[in-house]
């Protein structure tokens, strides 16, 4: 049962995904999934997306849930940038959250990242425009709204709000003006009911759901 970086800068990039998830959700889980050299890391934020980056690595056993909080401090901990880092106690039955698929992806558009920085600065300003006393129901209603459409020949989706949103405050972006490794977009993929962002240092998943579903492990 251990967490197992590529190297130094895998180890970094799993601590800087972690702190954000805790920053927004203390008491999040992470979802650890081993990937044949790759360790996928997935987080549910508190406003409703599913986010994950992925790193090089292994992970034992190869589908593990965890507290985000607690893995965190580990990683903080570990005895060597490059060891093998214990992971705290499963919490696998308290993961409810469906994940996406991992093949058959369909790319539909690239979108520079700087228009998904905008959008989610003009829903930010809609926000505050709104009386105090309406918030909470405007709030909802806007990062549910449908801020961005893609197209391909085969396929539109439309993607809300509330998934730019997360892009933006896990810093997956970059900096702005950054253009190097990717930085500069953001590549928008469908497959099913799934819609993914890939963008520079992650991605968050919008996923429509149609009636009652269920998601075996």
């Amino acid at each position: 049962r251990a967490l197992r970086p590529g190297g130094p800068a895998d180890l970094g990039d799993a601590v800087v995904f972690l702190g954000r998830v805790t920053a927004l959700d203390r008491a999040a889980l992470v979802r650890l999934r081993d990937g044949g050299g790759r360790v996928t890391g997935y987080a549910r934020l508190p406003f409703g997306v599913l986010v994950s980056r992925t790193v090089a690595g292994a992970v034992g056993p190869s589908d593990v849930t965890v507290g985000a909080a607690e893995l965190l401090a580990a990683l903080d901990e570990g005895p060597g940038r490059s060891d093998p880092v214990p992971l705290p106690a499963s919490r696998d039955l308290e993961w409810r959250t469906p994940l996406p698929p991992l093949a058959g992806w369909q790319r539909l558009d690239e979108v520079p990242a700087d228009v998904v920085r905008s959008l989610v600065r003009a829903g930010a300003e809609t926000l505050r425009a709104v009386p105090a006393g309406a918030a909470a129901s405007a709030g909802e209603s806007l990062l549910d709204h449908e801020a961005l459409t893609v197209s391909s020949v085969e396929r539109t989706a439309g993607v809300p709000l509330r998934v730019l949103t997360a892009v933006s405050r896990m810093g997956f972006l970059g900096l702005t003006g950054e253009t190097g490794g990717g930085a500069g977009v953001v590549v928008v993929s469908a497959v099913g009911g799934w819609v993914r962002l890939a963008a520079a240092y992650g991605s968050a998943y919008h996923h429509q759901v149609s009636g009652l579903a269920l998601s075996p492990r």
